[in-house]
């Protein structure tokens, strides 16, 4: 195990890279990319592997930068989403400039005439080490003791032999790894994707309570029933050889440290070369943690929540109303629609409308209306997935007394109307 990845997770929190995230949001966020996306990044993928297996057979330094720009273009594809913004960092960059360097350099020279000696190698790694060096000679890394700056200067070192020794053997070797690593990439985005989205469709969307205990019975169902595993677990048979794994091998130690906000906890610590790995770990301890994933039912994104709401609409830019977010514009535009031919939908409109106007004669607060909309939003949703529920049941159970009796809401009594006239003789 090469140990490509490493994170810690505490609490609610999963740290990667120095940068500290709230369970479940780098799956969210990997869920949103879409199938299309997906098959152009496989059909890239291809293309360089496809050139690589050219370039071992011809040997021509032309098809390894051709090669290099490409794999440059799949990073930058990569990082609009932030998990791979989190893994592949500056050095990814680093990395590819240098290869870029000593392919453009060699790329006259017929590639086996210009190995060097292994004197002429040795002298070499003097050379760059002297130059490298402060003190003119280069001092060995602390390997058990490495410091942030070690480490900077290392990779920084790599990157100087890289340029110096050219594209020899060794190198190629090394670029195969990011070569492999990239294809383990795809291969779980593929089976992370299309199984968390499955679960997340057919399992959490139909729970009539969201809690942690509602979520590890519902994963619980999902892995183990047969039928469903096979129909909606990606497997390597009908999926071409991905597979989404139910276990991963990866080191786990538990270790007390400081955290990038300056607190100290017990975290830990997960070594790992599986992307599945990070994002399984994201995506149990939000269910562990209360939190769930839903899908806009306007933008068709997916989004997280951190309370047990059955929330139809994100908070993101709606697409069809720029200027609204999707739970504004489905609140008021959607509903109006539904509310034409659904009579339940009709009900939980009229009772918004009650909210609101409290709200606008201050006879309850900015976050109690919040609290009883959200309360009368998870009763429809209830009521529309119910049929045994009729829309007068419906009716009684969001008016005003019941909705706000059950929030803890009172509601404080405002004078209404025009004052009254004043009595001939009497004084204001």
């Amino acid at each position: 195990m090469g140990g490509s990845v490493i994170f810690y997770t505490y609490g609610s929190t999963l740290e990667l890279n120095g940068q500290q995230l709230t369970a479940g949001m780098l799956t969210a966020d990997l869920l949103n990319l879409s199938p299309d996306e997906y098959m152009r990044l496989k059909k890239r993928m291809t293309q360089i592997t496809d050139l690589a297996e050219e370039y071992e057979r011809k040997r021509d330094i032309a098809l390894w930068w051709k090669l290099n720009e490409k794999m440059d273009a799949l990073c930058q594809k990569l990082r609009r989403y932030q998990v791979f913004r989190l893994l592949l960092d500056e050095d990814e960059d680093a990395f590819f400039s240098a290869i870029r360097e000593i392919t453009e350099q060699f790329s006259v020279f017929p590639a086996e005439g210009q190995a060097p000696t292994e004197e002429a190698q040795k002298r070499q790694f003097e050379r760059v080490a002297n130059q490298f060096s402060q003190r003119g000679e280069y001092a060995p890394l602390d390997l058990f003791h490495p410091s942030e700056a070690d480490l900077e200067d290392g990779e920084a070192f790599y990157y100087e032999l890289l340029r110096a020794f050219g594209p020899t053997r060794d190198a190629w070797r090394d670029y195969q790894k990011h070569l492999d690593r990239y294809a383990l990439y795809l291969h779980d985005i593929r089976a992370f994707n299309e199984t968390i989205r499955n679960f997340i469709q057919f399992s959490l969307s139909k729970l009539d309570h969201n809690s942690p205990e509602e979520y590890a019975k519902a994963l619980y169902g999902f892995y183990n029933d047969e039928r469903i595993a096979e129909k909606l677990i990606v497997n390597p048979i009908r999926n071409n050889g991905d597979c989404y794994t139910t276990h991963d091998a990866y080191e786990l130690s538990y270790v007390p440290r400081q955290l990038p906000d300056g607190t100290v906890a017990i975290c830990q610590e997960h070594v790992t070369d599986s992307l599945q790995a990070l994002m399984k770990a994201d995506f149990m301890l939000a269910l562990n943690s209360g939190h769930n994933i839903r899908r806009c039912i306007i933008c068709g994104r997916y989004f997280l929540l951190k309370s047990g709401v059955h929330a139809l609409y994100c908070e993101g830019a709606c697409p069809h109303a720029p200027g609204y977010t999707c739970r504004q514009f489905g609140s008021v535009e959607v509903q109006k629609e539904l509310a034409k031919n659904i009579p339940k939908v009709k009900v939980k409109v009229t009772a918004f409308s009650r909210i609101t106007k409290d709200l606008s004669r201050d006879a309850i607060s900015q976050k109690d209306a919040r609290k009883a909309k959200d309360y009368v939003r998870d009763l429809l949703y209830d009521a529309l997935r119910d049929a045994n529920i009729s829309v007068e049941a419906f009716e009684e159970s969001v008016s005003s007394e019941n909705v706000y009796q059950h929030c803890g809401i009172t509601r404080t009594a405002n004078p209404r109307g025009r004052p009254p006239k004043q009595k001939a003789g009497e004084q204001s």
